[in-house]
């Protein structure tokens, strides 16, 4: 059985479906109508201004020092400590013969240290594409500290595009699908839930049209065609890797309009997280396949990447939370889905983007923001339960573990799910972050915390580890958001037992700040207050379902809006 689109947690973790819980909706006479979410307050907006007594020096640099086969056209990222904001100078690109190359930045970020000075993360690329088998070298600092020599390939070149079967109940088990299959996708969700049971399928299905009306009548213009991509894209070192994803397109169904690619929208969908050996969205066996379907039926390419670790690289780590890493290598799928078109189909597509995620994928999502807007025009950005602030959404709750008061991130979340959170974004760090981490110092026999590492973090001494929260924590760093067309909507349950809320109120408090550009940024209505939601969290046995409600509302406005 295929997982669940709303099945959007943490690593490892993996909570019921939000619409297995919709069936007591099913079993009253009367749902009530939606409402409005209650308001919330956005915390402190900053962390406390830290001292400035942490020497410029080194977290991770890419491409890493002594790497021979880079792209012609890297991405190079520096994450560092700083005793104050721009301290340690700019990061610049030299020739094997000290001549500066013009480079411009792509992103960058300094977040202030409650432990003391900034963690900074800057991110860069030649404005010209480098000379292929040439020696480069990074200097910051007034130091040369990575050396590397080109390859030949080009990040985003496409390695593969297959035909993909779907793999969902209710759908043809086939790699091209027609209008009226894509009309018909709620009834895929239903059979879902009712695992076989035809009453409750019809029960279910009822219940949805009426919660869900833009996923129960997609208005369908095109077929779909349903394919796995394969690009080349690069790890933290800078080393040349393939990954892969789902790739829906338009496709004209006997007798209908005709496709026409230029200047086609691009919709990217992030996944939520998820095991290495897990149905990847590549594999049309998840749910995310559904919003895919829908987008292509309303003439609209649509993309989503498995990310490092999973699909095609399911070998290798994931990087989990690392935000340097899911921005460049949903940037480079861009490129590669742009370049397939171009080559297959001889068409242009649009410059416009619509993106969206959950959970980790709403992370992803924000983390890639300044990215995919050197590769189009970001139009719509939707987001829901994100772990935004990486920081506080740890340190509130390991203080909690270790019997502090809870904060306002720590308030409702589930502190048994945090041991199992904590060993995946430590073990993703050390993969991509250059972070040393020995589990046994963390974690007891039983995966437990020990008491010891909660005292140690309390008292300040796990001081690499909060390096690397901060680093790819999104609400306090300095990066600026230019997208003067794009409108942002970001989603929570207020009570999220899972992912604080408090991520999401301070994330919208965040970037409505003057020095971003957005058309517009509000918070999307989860609908908390209608009697369906009240039932469902009342009645529910999973005490995630505070985590998985909103995704229903969100992707329902998002094709609403396509």
């Amino acid at each position: 059985m295929a997982p669940s689109l709303f099945e959007l947690s943490p690593m490892r973790f993996h909570p019921p479906s939000l619409l297995s819980t919709l069936a007591v909706c099913a079993l009253v006479a009367a749902c009530g109508g939606r409402s409005s979410d209650p308001v919330a307050t956005p915390s402190s907006t900053l962390i406390p201004v830290p001292d400035p007594t942490v020497a410029c020096s080194i977290l991770r640099v890419t491409p890493d020092n002594a790497i021979k086969q880079t792209f012609v056209d890297p991405l190079m990222t520096i994450v560092y400590a700083a005793p104050s904001a721009g301290a340690c100078g700019d990061l610049t690109l030299q020739d094997s013969s000290r001549s500066a190359v013009a480079a411009t930045v792509v992103a960058s970020s300094e977040w202030p240290n409650p432990q003391g000075g900034y963690i900074g993360t800057r991110t860069i690329e030649a404005a010209a594409a480098l000379n292929p088998a040439a020696i480069y070298s990074l200097r910051w600092n007034d130091k040369t500290i990575s050396t590397f020599k080109t390859g030949t390939e080009r990040r985003g070149a496409v390695v593969s595009v297959t035909e993909q079967a779907l793999q969902l109940p209710s759908l043809p088990d086939a790699a091209h699908l027609g209008q009226g299959d894509i009309n018909d996708v709620l009834d895929s969700l239903a059979e879902l839930m009712a695992k076989g049971n035809d009453i409750k399928k019809a029960l279910f299905a009822t219940v949805l049209r009426h919660e869900l009306p833009n996923i129960a009548r997609p208005d369908a213009r095109f077929g779909a065609s349903i394919g796995k991509l394969a690009y080349r894209s690069a790890d933290a070192r800078g080393n040349p890797v393939t990954l892969s994803a789902l790739l829906i397109a338009p496709e004209q169904s006997p007798g209908g309009t005709p496709v026409e690619f230029n200047g086609m929208p691009i919709v990217v969908g992030q996944r939520g997280s998820t095991d290495n050996n897990s149905d990847a969205p590549s594999s049309g066996a998840t749910t995310m396949a559904i919003p895919g379907l829908i987008a292509a039926g309303k003439g609209q390419v649509f993309v989503a990447p498995d990310l490092i670790g999973l699909g095609d690289s399911k070998a290798l780590p994931q990087a989990y939370l690392v935000a340097a890493d899911t921005a460049g290598q949903t940037q480079d799928l861009l490129r590669a889905v742009r370049a397939h078109f171009q080559e297959q189909y001889r068409s242009t597509l649009g410059m416009d983007l619509r993106l969206f995620g959950g959970s980790q994928g709403a992370h992803s999502t924000i983390a890639s923001l300044p990215y995919l807007a050197r590769e189009g025009t970001v139009r719509v950005v939707s987001a829901s339960q994100g772990p935004y602030d990486v920081y506080r959404t740890f340190h509130g709750a390991l203080l909690a573990l270790g019997g502090a008061a809870r904060d306002a991130y720590a308030i409702n979340e589930n502190l048994d799910f945090l041991p199992g959170r904590t060993r995946d974004v430590m073990t993703s760090f050390q993969a991509y972050g250059n972070y040393a981490f020995d589990a046994k110092t963390v974690f007891d026999a039983d995966g437990k915390i020990l008491p010891s590492f909660l005292a140690d973090y309390k008292d300040g001494k796990v001081k690499d580890f909060v390096r690397q929260l901060g680093a790819n924590s999104l609400v306090t760093g300095s990066q600026v958001y230019d997208l003067p067309q794009a409108q942002v909507q970001l989603y929570h349950f207020s009570a999220d037992t899972l992912v604080p809320a408090q991520n999401t109120v301070d994330m919208l408090a965040a970037l409505a700040d003057r020095k971003h550009r957005f058309a517009s940024i509000q918070r999307g209505n989860c609908h908390e207050n209608s009697e369906l939601v009240k039932l469902i969290v009342r009645l529910s046995k999973s005490s995630t379902t505070t985590h998985t409600i909103c995704v229903a509302f969100q992707i329902d406005d998002f094709v609403g809006g396509l």
